[in-house]
């Protein structure tokens, strides 16, 4: 899986201190309904060992193995003040307004 950064999302993410094996959560959760659904999720959480690691820009992501397989082998991850983040692929838009939450949000 290759996990893109952009710019506008980097200079948000690199304003964090990440504690040890902590990072940027990237979640893909199915939704059991009629349709093949997934909800997206964004926070700071622990790596645990379902999880792969990816170090994009200097920042460490955190993708499960179960997430992956709802996710395009290439994802974005953009920033925008009006937007919040958005996660992408080259084949579509997951989910725009994503907010950072942390583990305990």
């Amino acid at each position: 899986m290759e996990v893109i950064i952009k710019p506008a999302a980097a200079a948000q993410l690199k304003i964090i201190e990440f504690k040890e094996n902590e990072g940027v959560r990237i979640e893909a959760i199915f939704v059991g309904s009629c349709s093949l659904y997934a909800e997206h999720d964004l926070r700071i959480d622990q790596k645990g060992p379902q999880d792969d690691l990816f170090i994009t820009e200097g920042i460490p992501v955190l993708i499960s193995k179960e997430s992956q397989k709802h996710l395009y082998h290439k994802i974005s991850l953009d920033y925008s003040p009006a937007l919040g983040y958005k996660l992408s692929s080259d084949e579509e838009t997951y989910r725009y307004n994503l907010q950072l939450n942390h583990k305990n949000s």
